[in-house]
């Protein structure tokens, strides 16, 4: 079930329960018709990423940890990427501390705001969200990582910036304070700019492919971030060490060039409207190496008059890297043989 029909259904038992409709798939029709409501005023009208699948890919992406006590928890991807494995378990440590009936503090679910019962639960999802703070007289802001918890029928968590997470609440029609949603968008009319890629080849090493958004992320940098951590992508900084090889990553190609990226498990992650084509010896080193350096940050990171004139190069990247916004993997590259 997909994220989007599994958030429909859970907002339907909600309504059944305020409402005291008894029928579900009626619960289903006024939830559905609410909802195409609101994309008609706007609120829901989200240029679709085509880095993605809606802003990220909500599949089976989520690292299952062996129950505590009685209750399994789901950490999305990313959380141990960005928290590291000993404050994963500390997370887990809270939730089974705070989430107990009758606590002070309990720990509550960030997509219905009630409290998260792990006496009861079968299942709790642990993300992160992420928020910039300009503090005073700092040349950058300070990127906070808050937990958040949700219920699993909910939905599956992720990692979020703080204007997607935002976002998500007040689809659920609970309280947010305005000033934390992105900004209204006003793309209807307007064709898409097309994503940039860029070929090069290192010596000595898989040819790397970088791959920039033509549009701007709707969150920002930020929301670009939350969502390549929760696609399992982990940031590279380039200046520090080389990208990682993920077996489950991979780019299929054929003779007439690559044709898409996919991650096992989740499917086609990007597909190009027409099979990109590098150049010929781009290719014979990627069926040499039987690998490709697969690199993508936030629009604007290379300014596009670079881009246009093939001026780029891997130097470029190296400031993009140090503030964690470049991701990417060693992949292998299937089709050429």
């Amino acid at each position: 079930m997909g994220d989007k029909n599994r958030a429909l259904k859970a907002a339907a038992r909600k309504y059944m329960e305020e409402s005291g409709e008894t029928s579900l798939q009626a619960a289903m029709r006024h939830v559905r018709r609410e909802y195409e409501r609101g994309q008609q005023t706007g609120d829901e009208d989200e240029h679709q990423e085509r880095m993605g699948f809606d802003e990220a890919a909500y599949a089976d992406e989520y690292e299952y940890r062996p129950r505590v006590t009685g209750t399994g928890y789901f950490i999305a991807w990313g959380v141990q990427e960005l928290l590291g494995l000993d404050q994963v378990q500390q997370l887990v440590q809270h939730a089974e501390k705070d989430g107990q009936p009758g606590v002070a503090d309990p720990i509550t679910c960030h997509l219905c705001d009630k409290a998260v019962d792990v006496t009861r639960e079968e299942v709790v999802h642990v993300g992160i969200a992420l928020r910039e703070i300009q503090r005073p007289g700092a040349p950058k802001p300070t990127e906070l990582q808050f937990p958040v918890w949700m219920h699993d029928e909910c939905g599956h968590t992720r990692v979020w910036s703080w204007s997607q997470l935002t976002l998500a609440r007040r689809r659920r029609g609970l309280p947010v304070q305005t000033a934390d949603l992105p900004p209204k968008q006003h793309r209807r009319g307007r064709a898409p700019v097309e994503d940039y890629y860029v070929y090069s080849m290192p010596e000595n090493s898989p040819p790397v492919f970088y791959l920039q958004p033509g549009d701007e992320h709707r969150h920002g940098p930020l929301g670009f971030r939350a969502d390549r951590l929760s696609d399992g992508l982990p940031a590279v900084d380039l200046s520090r060490e080389a990208p990682r090889a993920l077996e489950e990553w991979s780019i299929a190609a054929d003779r007439t060039g690559l044709l898409y990226i996919e991650r096992q498990g989740t499917g086609r992650w990007y597909q190009p409207p027409t099979p990109w084509a590098p150049p010929p010896e781009w290719l014979a080193a990627a069926h040499y190496h039987g690998t490709a350096i697969f690199l993508t940050a936030p629009a604007g990171s290379v300014p596009a008059a670079k881009l246009d004139a093939g001026a780029s190069n891997l130097v470029d990247l190296f400031a993009v890297g140090h503030d964690d916004l470049l991701f990417g993997a060693v992949m292998t590259v299937t089709g050429l043989a």
